[in-house]
């Protein structure tokens, strides 16, 4: 039996009979491996800024309250649900103004705070002058995430012996 010579110039098997693998072959298999790794890398990206971006209720809550104390109705705007503003009757700037034009500034201390599928329920108790006294009057306020923002959505009047949040 002849066996074909080869020709002079080509590649040479290597020993043990396998020939070697032309250098694109490798450049394409890196190129590969580094197009999967920027692919990887651009998914980690995506889920750290949406992770962090998530935001804080409890920083909605202090949004709310210093609309209130700087009458600042693009905040106010900013961290309420078109729902609670109907509610209130402060559906624009003009009526915000004008109805919270003259109120003073109010302490807030935030007793009880528990998250609830897409809502974060504080329990607050807020402290304010009238005719000289102080008033303390506790609240439940319902912030409830939308479209990745944290919005104040509801105000309750906590009455004596309400059932605590749990």
């Amino acid at each position: 039996m002849v066996h074909a010579q080869p020709l002079p110039g080509s590649p040479q098997p290597a020993p043990g009979g396998r020939p070697k693998r032309p250098m694109w072959h490798w450049l394409v298999l890196a190129g590969v491996a580094a197009l999967g790794l920027l692919v990887v890398g651009v998914m980690a990206v995506i889920i750290v800024v949406q992770l962090l971006g998530r935001g804080n209720p409890q920083t909605t809550l202090e949004d709310f309250y210093d609309s209130l104390a700087t009458t600042d109705c693009e905040l106010f705007m900013d961290s309420t649900t078109e729902e609670f503003r109907t509610g209130t009757g402060l559906t624009s700037c003009e009526i915000f103004e004008s109805e919270l034009g003259q109120v003073s500034a109010v302490d807030y201390e935030v007793d009880d705070r528990i998250n609830r599928q897409g809502y974060a329920i504080f329990e607050v108790t807020e402290t304010y002058s009238v005719e000289g006294q102080q008033v303390e009057v506790p609240l439940r306020y319902y912030v409830r995430r939308i479209d990745g923002q944290w919005d104040l959505d509801g105000i309750e009047l906590l009455e004596e012996g309400a059932e605590p949040i749990t």
